[in-house]
Parts: C-alpha cells; structure tokens; sequence
C-alpha cells in the first residue's frame, strides 16, 4: 500500500477532491491501518478502542446514567473557544463540533463532522463545502452556513481570539463566503491543499460557534449565556475549578453518536495520583493519567488505552542570531549526541506511551514521514570532538523548565546532567510558561545571546498534514510564523513560499519529505518522540472510542458495561 493510501488526511480528503471530486463518504481503501501498543496499551481499530482486560479487574457493576471523568486541569476556565487554546479542548471542545470529521483511525472524512462533502479547486486555494440541512443547535435553531461565515471571518480572526489555528485564520483567508444556507466557500491568499485539515478535530482547534451565541465588544465577542454547541454533549453547568456538567443530546443529528450515559461531570485534578486514584475508588469511570502511571494502573487491576497526542522535542531558540553558538552545525550537532535520549524515555516512559522520532514533527502517518531516517545517536565522544573543533569556550546553555507536559522537569534534569558529562555549562532555570511566553511571541523574540542555547521541551501537536507545525514552529515572523526555531530563517521562509506554492498532495509530499531531511542533517532541534495519551478506564465502562490521532476525545463513545 502507497504512502498516498496511508496518509488519510491527504488521499481521503484531499486526493480526490484535489481533481474536483468531493469526498461524501469513507473509502477504505483510503484508511490508515490501526497503529499497535505494546504491553498494557492497546491498539485502535476501526471499529473500537479496544480496552485490555488486566488481571485483577473488579467485576462490572450495572451502569448508572451518569460518567465521570476526571482531567488534569480546565486550563484558562473559560468556556468561549475563542479564547482559549487547543489543549483546553479537554475540557471544553466536547459540546461542539468542526466542520471536517475524522474517523477512529484518524483519517478526515464526513463523520462526526458539520460538512457532508466538499471540494477543491484546482489551484488549491477555493474550497467549497455542502453542509448538513438537518444540524440544529442545543437551543433548537438550525445550524446554516452563517455560523459557519461568523466562526472562520469574524469571531476566531477578532482582536481577542488567541485559539492555536486563529492566527494562521488571520494569514491565510482571503474571503469566506455564503452562497447560500447550506454552502460555504473559503478562499485562501495562497495556495494550501491540506488547509481543511486544519477545521478537523484531528489537526485543529477550530469548532463552529452560533452566531446567535455571541455579541460583538470593543476588542471582538462575549459569550451570551450558555454555551450552545451542536456536539453529542449538551451544557448543563460550570463550578470553576470544581466541575463541568454536560447531558446527552438526544436530538443529535447522527443518532449513532447520541452518547450512551445520560449525563457526564468532568472534574479537573492536578495531580495525577489523585486521578488515578479516583477511579481506583471508583469515584470517577475514566481518568486521564501522566504516561509514568501506566505501571501503577495496571498493579491496581484498571485497564488502560493510548492514542498519540503530542510530539515531545528539545527546542533551540534564538540559533537564528548568527551571535548564539547554536547557530553553528557543528555545535547542534554536538548537542544532539550529547545526551542518550533512549535512556532518557526508557527511564520516563513505560512501554508503549512514547514512541520515537528522527525529525520533529513527522510521526509515521505524516505527510513526508521516511522511516529510513534513525534518531540521533548517543556519542559523547563525537560531541567531544566537535566541541574541540569549534574551540568551545564555555559559554552556557541556558535550560528553561517549563511544566507544559508533567515529565518536563524530569526531562530537562537528565539532559542537564548529559551535557554537563559531555563538557557543556549549563545554567538550570525553572520558569512559569506565563513569564515565558512573552520571550516567543515579542516580534523580536527576547533570547539572550550571552548564551550559546536556549532549550526547553516543547510538547507540539502530532498534526499528519505537518503544513501548520512548519507554520507555527519553524518560519519567521516576518513570513507569518509563530516560534521560528529555525536556525536559518531566510532559508526556511523560502522553503515555505515554495512550499505555499504546491497545488497537489503528491508534489507537496515529496517537498515535505526533502524539509524532513534537511532539518534531519541539520540537526534543528533534538526529537524525542511521539507521546502517547493514556487513560485509565473503571469497571462501568465497557469501551471508548476516541481517534486515533487528534484533539476530539469523543466521550460520546464512553459506553457502560453490561451493554
């Protein structure tokens, strides 16, 4: 099977509407095979998150109408979309939907999403979309494509709007358009076959919101009353810090995806012990763990599942001023067989919640994924070597420790240690991601060059169209990016003006596959891998079906046992 079979997001949704055709149903000749875990995770098929029954599991009880899940945190708690990011979604992203679906191996499709069918133009840049007729919203009006004009060219692209995908919004959208109730027409600036990708749960953070939900304010929209959505969970109500409460929408229009529990409580706990303990005690039916908790769940008799969430790498910032050391190769270079990172996530990450990677950003569905490239190899004697050859005098590396994944600071510990084993000063400082914002967002980005790095663990979304984490973590400001890591930012600004120029998935692969080797031989940034999402799952719960890769847990699919 060819990688344009594989990759669902570009044939399933784009290789045939590429030519015009529009994609109104799965093909499963175009599906991604279910991915595998090892030992206590399981793998996701078409058909299920299929769940591992461990030794010692409690027997299952009759099942009350009600779920409880518990999360690490409501991040910002704050119910309007708009201002939140794509990590809250855990939260808040269950009461409404997108507009392009996906399926349960992660392929974009029509299910579980607002637009039937759509097509391309041929110079990548037109996208229209039939939308569903028979789509309401929880206060009972009908869902048409004003919402969908209001949502893409006001409210996400306003002043406050700061989700992850309103940005590119901003840059990328010439005009959307409504022809009429049921069609909407977006066209880009440039062109960008994968942009719809982007509206999916599985790459985005983009979901539609009601015209009639929201006011307009000075600086963009508030909220009116309670949220309204058109997703399988309805809004009940919000204690801050203490409890959302959602109930099933039984008027949903797909009847397969009306959720089985009558009502759900999602509960925030920071600490992941407490998580995992509470559905030891059967307080709460799912919890969402710290990948280290898989051996301790299973001791406890629960079962547990994975699916891929976040690509863990070591960034370089600032290695674009020709003044930082790390804007030399040979000193990247270095860095990277400084520190054994497979000792690193042995030691971190039991078996099966982390899996390798030899390039950021490319997990092995991705478009220009090459499994041929290896991870960089622990050689402190190379890295000896180049330092040698560089004269390294002792400038430090600065390591910012930012908590922005639990294992962060355990992370940084051991590449600390590492480097320091190799020859490298190192100056150790924890930081709140609030303080160090402002450092990647600043037009001029405020990186110290009294340092020869600056590094910290960026947990980046496993997105399969790859096209926006470029965007986001690689190109310049100037060009529209966001981080720019890049340690050549004239360089990777026209990589990306060619890549913008690409009208087909074939050539925008090839493309996409020669970045992933020049940053490989680069070395732009140490890749530790894909990180894989586990929950444990309390005997009332027979099964759970989230996708296979993305930002929709789907709790909808949360079924009791004894059905």
């Amino acid at each position: 099977m060819g990688k344009q079979q594989l990759y669902g997001g570009a044939s399933g949704l784009l290789g045939a509407a590429a030519h015009g055709r529009s994609q109104a149903r799965d093909n499963p000749r175009l599906r991604v095979p279910a991915f595998r875990l090892p030992c206590t995770l399981v793998a996701v098929t078409a058909a299920a998150v299929m769940l591992l029954s461990l030794p010692g599991s409690a027997p299952a009880t009759a099942a009350s109408g009600e779920v409880t899940v518990v999360i690490p945190t409501f991040g910002k708690e704050v119910l309007d979309l708009g201002k939140t990011g794509t990590n809250d979604l855990q939260f808040t992203g269950h009461i409404y939907e997108p507009l392009i679906g996906d399926t349960v191996e992660g392929d974009l499709s029509p299910r579980r999403g607002l637009a039937e069918s759509w097509q391309i133009g041929a110079d990548a840049k037109t996208f229209t979309l039939k939308l569903r007729d028979n789509v309401r919203w929880h206060d009972g009006k009908p869902f048409t494509s004003d919402d969908v004009l209001f949502s893409l060219a006001e409210r996400y692209v306003a002043k406050d709007a700061i989700c992850t995908v309103c940005n590119i919004l901003r840059v990328s959208v010439e005009s959307v358009e409504a022809p009429d109730k049921y069609t909407v027409r977006i066209t880009l600036k440039r062109a960008e076959p994968t942009f719809l990708s982007l509206l999916s749960a599985r790459d985005g953070d983009i979901r539609i919101l009601p015209r009639h939900g929201f006011k307009k304010t000075a600086d963009g929209y508030e909220m009116i009353g309670d949220p309204i959505g058109t997703g399988p969970w309805k809004f009940v109500s919000f204690e801050r810090s203490v409890e959302l409460k959602l109930a099933a929408n039984e008027d949903h229009w797909d009847k397969k995806a009306v959720p089985a529990f009558k009502t759900m409580r999602l509960i925030p706990r920071a600490q992941p012990n407490t998580r995992l303990s509470m559905v030891r005690s059967g307080e709460a039916d799912v919890a969402l763990l710290d990948p280290r908790q898989v051996t301790d769940a299973k001791a406890a008799g629960l079962r547990t599942i994975g699916v891929p969430e976040k690509v863990i790498q070591l960034s370089y910032f600032g290695c674009w001023q020709e003044a930082m050391l790390c804007h030399k190769q040979k000193f990247r270079e270095a860095l990277a067989h400084a520190v054994d990172i497979d000792a690193i996530t042995k030691r971190i990450y039991p078996d099966g919640t982390l899996t390798r990677l030899a390039t950021t950003y490319w997990s092995e569905k991705a478009l220009g994924y090459d499994p041929t490239l290896k991870p960089y190899e622990y050689n402190p004697e190379r890295t000896k070597e180049l330092l040698r050859e560089i004269n390294y005098s002792g400038t430090p590396v600065k390591l910012w420790v930012l908590r922005l994944v639990p294992e962060a600071d355990e992370i940084m510990e051991l590449f600390d240690g590492y480097l320091r084993a190799a020859g490298i000063k190192t100056e150790y400082t924890p930081i709140e991601f609030g303080a160090f914002r402002p450092r990647i967002v600043s037009a001029e980005q405020n990186f110290e060059t009294t340092y020869s790095a600056h590094f910290y663990v960026d947990p980046g979304g496993a997105r399969l169209s790859v096209m926006p984490n470029v965007r986001i973590g690689l190109i310049s400001k100037k060009a529209g990016g966001f981080a720019q890591q890049h340690w050549d930012l004239p360089k990777i600004d026209a990589v990306w003006e060619k890549l913008t120029q690409i009208t087909d998935i074939k050539t925008l692969e090839e493309e996409l596959r020669r970045l992933n080797h020049e940053l490989y031989a680069e070395y732009n940034s140490i890749p530790i891998g894909v990180r894989y999402l586990v929950a444990a799952i309390g005997p009332r719960v027979k099964d759970w079906t989230p996708s296979a890769y993305g930002y929709a847990l789907h709790f909808e699919t949360i079924t009791p046992a004894g059905n």
